[in-house]
């Protein structure tokens, strides 16, 4: 492999990750028409460019960013303007280690991921958001620079966008995305970085998060008898156990075989969202359906995935077609309304919501009461329990 060559977007993009047993850490290849451009390799694969340079005769280098998030014309003109800096007899180094002077991608790498990390579960849900929706366009911007009216502007693109698909994004995906910058901007004040809020004066969508179709106890048993006829069992167990438990998805994706004790009837639940353990107790009709799962001798998870090693992940497309044989309207239904249905199916049998909590490890029982669905033959049994009062 040569290390040194003009570089191009193609030829970057073609570089191999060094092998497993390199006693290197990185790949380094120079580019020969900008003085001081380099692109690393990581045995992950990821590529980043940096510049070298000498500086009161010693060696130092400043990162330019990623190969997903800049190209070559970029990492040029930015390894440009540092060669200019030094001939200004500034140190570039210097200017990027001022608080002030980090663009908002090294403050996400370096601050805000970090300590995210430490304080939500849902953290890679926010790196994957940042990477896909914030980091393209705003990534190499000075912190300091982003202007309220550029956050705006991605806030409403994200309405006019189509996601892998091929639906617009939603509402409640796009405040999610401002939630990051604006969580992030905070975070920033906190540090020195930034003086004035600039994402604050954009406002969030508003959202009508109330959800009028859950599903009826029919519906759950239309679902589980598709269930036990669909080929794939372990989708067919992953799905019948969100309706049966009231488990969130990840929760039941992260399920390990030894965590399933068949004898006293019970799965262990190690960490919930809450970051607190739980136990669900396992049915015969539960049961029935785990009992189906093959298991993998090589991966430790109950609902395997196709990745050696690795739980199962997307079951959304088999969700709905399997919806669809049962012959149950999906609209505005998703995987997690299966969650919905058990509180909302519970209540309406006359469970407490103290017990309908327990059974959803809500912390606060706030949560179960806005699940809790009040259908009209509830309200027509409360009339006429108030009639017969005076009757």
């Amino acid at each position: 492999m040569l290390k040194k060559f003009k570089f191009t977007d193609k030829l970057i993009k073609a570089l191999k990750t060094p092998p497993r047993d390199s006693p290197s850490t990185e790949l380094e290849v120079t580019d020969t028409q900008t003085i001081g451009l380099k692109c690393l390799v990581g045995k992950t694969g990821n590529k980043r460019f940096l510049f070298r340079y000498t500086f009161n005769q010693r060696k130092q280098s400043v990162g330019l960013g990623r190969f997903s998030d800049i190209n070559v014309v970029d990492a040029r003109k930015l390894a440009q303007k540092h060669r200019m800096a030094i001939n200004g007899g500034i140190n570039p180094k210097v200017d990027r280690n001022c608080p002030t002077r980090l663009t908002i991608d090294e403050f996400f790498q370096q601050h805000y991921l970090p300590s995210i990390k430490k304080r939500k579960k849902s953290w890679r849900d926010d790196l994957y958001r940042y990477d896909t929706h914030i980091a393209p366009g705003f990534g190499q911007t000075l912190f300091q620079e982003l202007r309220t009216i550029d956050v705006q502007q991605l806030h409403l693109k994200m309405m006019d966008t189509i996601n892998k698909y091929g639906n617009l994004y939603a509402p409640a995906t796009a405040n999610q995305v401002l939630m990051i910058l604006k969580s992030m901007t905070k975070y920033a004040i906190d540090l020195g970085v930034i003086e004035k809020d600039t994402c604050k004066p954009v406002k969030l969508f508003r959202l009508n998060n109330a959800r009028t179709h859950f599903l009826t106890t029919f519906e759950i048993k239309r679902l589980l008898k598709t269930c036990r006829e669909y080929s794939n069992k372990t989708i067919a167990a992953f799905i019948a156990t969100l309706a049966l438990t009231g488990l969130r998805c990840g929760e039941v994706s992260n399920i390990k075989v030894k965590d399933v004790d068949i004898k006293r009837r019970i799965i262990h639940i190690p960490i919930t969202k809450n970051f607190k353990p739980r136990t669900v107790f396992i049915t015969d009709l539960l049961l029935s359906y785990i009992a189906n799962i093959p298991l993998k001798p090589d991966n430790p998870y109950l609902f395997a995935g196709r990745v050696k090693g690795q739980p199962l992940r997307s079951t959304r497309k088999t969700f709905f077609k399997l919806l669809k044989r049962a012959q149950v309207n999906s609209d505005g239904i998703c995987q997690h309304s299966l969650r919905h249905s058990v509180a909302s199916n519970l209540v309406s049998n006359n469970v407490s919501l103290r017990l309908v909590q327990e059974q959803l490890a809500h912390k606060s029982i706030i949560s179960t009461q806005r699940y809790a669905k009040v259908n009209t033959e509830s309200m027509r049994q409360t009339s006429e329990t108030l009639s017969n009062m005076f009757g």
